[in-house]
């Protein structure tokens, strides 16, 4: 396998679409940069006239920033792999270069890692490239990099892990098929709805140890305003019933969408605040933990209660370092491919080539 291995670097090598993927991961993350430098630097006078002023932002401001940056590559990078990959095994399959190399010789494993392979160092490259110019436009324009003291790049490495298993999968769909147009369809049509699967699984990604110490905090300030005669006993039984362990945790469909949620990668995109394109949320803070006291307390205010927010975040299940999910979701990344190329595999050795 290690000549065809070789073979397919080389022959990647000299592939314009590569190059040209390539070339928008160093131009755009730089363009990015420079649209934010402009962006924060943009005044208006009081004639109403625009100028340019000094960039005045806190480190911690420029910490979640470079974060955004450089891991924008994980909602840009779907589409490229989809179409390169399914491209171009496709055009080997269309052209019987697939079944050339099988008659040569080659085992049909070989011939299947050996694209799997290469399609996976692929996104790597790609996504690699992407960082560290995107470290280089943040650089450049006086916003950072500012990289937590280098643990940043272990959540950028976990989110390469992740996107990964989408090589894997792009792979093993452009195998399954001769005809390279129903691939590409499938590739394309699978990444339109990945991004909105995953934020919608993440929404359900609140453990019951978490919403039951909710239920717990809110039962006991609930009856704190009660014995200070601020609510009746119905007020608070319904207060209670409507603020649950179950209802907090989004009801019913918790119970459909936290299994996949604990058995899958797709609540990675939610659980690491990452958006889905190039945009600012109006708190700009890069969190060391994922965290559920900010929304219980929310939740809780809605309902005129208030909940001791370090307090809350102290209790079972509220919040999970960071470093003990990206643990998580590479394992369950490691799985995940290791299963869709076996899958693959077994598709693409049943599969009719002459």
């Amino acid at each position: 396998m290690g000549k065809l291995l070789r073979f397919e670097f080389r022959r990647i090598r000299s592939n314009l679409f590569f190059w040209i993927i390539a070339l928008y991961c160093v131009v755009w993350p730089i363009f990015v940069a420079s649209f934010y430098r402009l962006v924060f630097s943009l005044s208006i006078t009081e004639e109403g006239g625009l100028y340019l002023s000094q960039l005045n932002l806190s480190a911690d401001e420029k910490k979640y920033i470079t974060w955004l940056i450089l891991t924008a590559f994980f909602a840009e990078m779907p589409k490229f792999m989809a179409l390169f990959t399914c491209l171009y095994i496709g055009k080997d399959q269309s052209d019987g270069f697939v079944r050339n190399k099988i008659i040569s010789g080659h085992s049909r494993l070989s011939v299947f890692m050996s694209n799997n392979i290469a399609q996976s160092l692929v996104c790597i490259v790609w996504c690699v490239i992407y960082v560290c110019f995107g470290m280089l436009g943040l650089k450049i324009n006086g916003i950072g990099p500012i990289l937590n003291g280098g643990e940043m790049f272990m959540r950028i490495a976990t989110a390469i892990v992740v996107l990964l298993v989408l090589s894997a999968l792009f792979t093993s769909i452009a195998f399954a098929f001769r005809n390279r147009a129903i691939p590409v369809v499938l590739a394309i049509l699978f990444t339109m709805v990945i991004s909105g699967v995953s934020m919608a699984v993440g929404m359900f990604s609140m453990p019951k140890a978490a919403g039951d110490s909710y239920e717990k905090s809110f039962g006991t300030a609930v009856e704190l305003n009660v014995e200070k005669g601020l609510m009746s006993r119905e007020q608070a039984d319904a207060l209670k019933k409507q603020n649950s362990s179950e209802a907090v945790r989004g009801g019913k469909a918790w119970y459909i969408f936290h299994p996949v949620y604990q058995a899958t990668t797709a609540g990675f995109q939610s659980d690491f605040k990452m958006p889905n394109g190039i945009g600012l949320v109006a708190e700009m803070e890069y969190k060391d933990k994922l965290d559920y006291s900010d929304d219980m307390q929310l939740n809780a205010l809605m309902s005129n209660v208030m909940l001791d927010k370090e307090a809350l975040s102290k209790m079972d299940g509220i919040s999970t370092a960071y470093s003990t999910k990206c643990i998580e979701y590479v394992v369950k990344s490691v799985i995940w491919y290791a299963f869709i190329t076996g899958a693959g595999f077994i598709l693409f050795k049943r599969r009719d080539l002459f």
